[in-house]
């Protein structure tokens, strides 16, 4: 999918938000949590199988393994195991989210009232709210909020309270051939007063469209004079925020 920033038409909201942002979240959340639920299983199951095939060597008094061997099959069906059993557990959490929940969630992670994240859920039906299609997400840019869909952490925050919102370089790690090296990517990163921030991967036409828009809403937002931050200024910017909030 191409990045845009793309106007929610009346039938985009009313295919989506049926009954509401935030019962659109709880419902698409749910469903998250079943394949949630078949990772786990998939994972417990493979750790179950490693650690029962060795118990079957153990009872049919074939301990053909050396003490090592046995110890690191044991580790690799525990390894297998354990995260299944919380993959799983959290799937079954991601489930029983009702919107309430969601609710909440959103309102822990962008240090604002109930009030505020409900008056963000509103908006997103009004008509001139945006679509951020991002590269692995999608956001929002309502008339005094943008948010990016990071269920893990839902953070909202109100255009006002943005004190910079940056074009990024960041890296990862891609194996090629056998070789492990290291890519490049773009992203976009929003920060605000409340100390709460943003970030996703994103092409630079589609950060600086954002940018352009959120400027025009908030002139006093930095965005670095329209440069790219390196990684390293991006993680001081993180690592400060985060040591703030705690």
């Amino acid at each position: 999918m191409a990045d845009k920033v793309v106007l929610m038409d009346r039938a985009y909201r009313e295919k989506h938000y049926p009954n509401g942002y935030f019962a659109a979240v709880a419902k698409n959340a749910r469903g998250g949590g079943v394949a949630l639920i078949i990772c786990g299983l998939v994972l417990a199951l493979m750790g179950l199988g490693i650690l029962s095939l060795e118990a079957a060597f153990f009872s049919a008094g074939e301990p053909s393994e050396s003490i090592s061997e046995i110890i690191v099959i044991g580790i690799i069906g525990l390894v297998f195991l354990v995260p299944g059993i919380f993959v799983i557990r959290f799937g079954i959490r991601r489930m029983k989210s009702n919107e309430t929940d969601w609710i909440k969630k959103f309102v822990d992670a962008s240090d604002y009232p109930e009030s505020i994240i409900r008056d963000f859920g509103n908006q997103v039906l009004e008509d001139q709210s945006l679509r951020l299609r991002l590269d692995s997400l999608e956001g929002t840019l309502t008339r005094d909020y943008i948010s990016i869909a990071n269920l893990l952490s839902p953070c909202v925050i109100k255009i006002e309270d943005v004190t910079g919102a940056y074009l990024v370089e960041t890296s990862y790690q891609v194996n090629i051939n056998g070789k492990t090296k290291t890519a490049y990517t773009t992203s976009i990163a929003v920060f605000s007063n409340h100390n709460t921030y943003m970030y996703a991967t994103a092409k630079e036409n589609t950060v600086k469209q954002i940018q352009e828009i959120l400027l025009q809403r908030n002139p006093g937002i930095d965005t670095a004079g329209g440069r790219m931050l390196s990684e390293k200024e991006f993680q001081e910017m993180e690592a400060k925020v985060n040591k703030a909030s705690k």
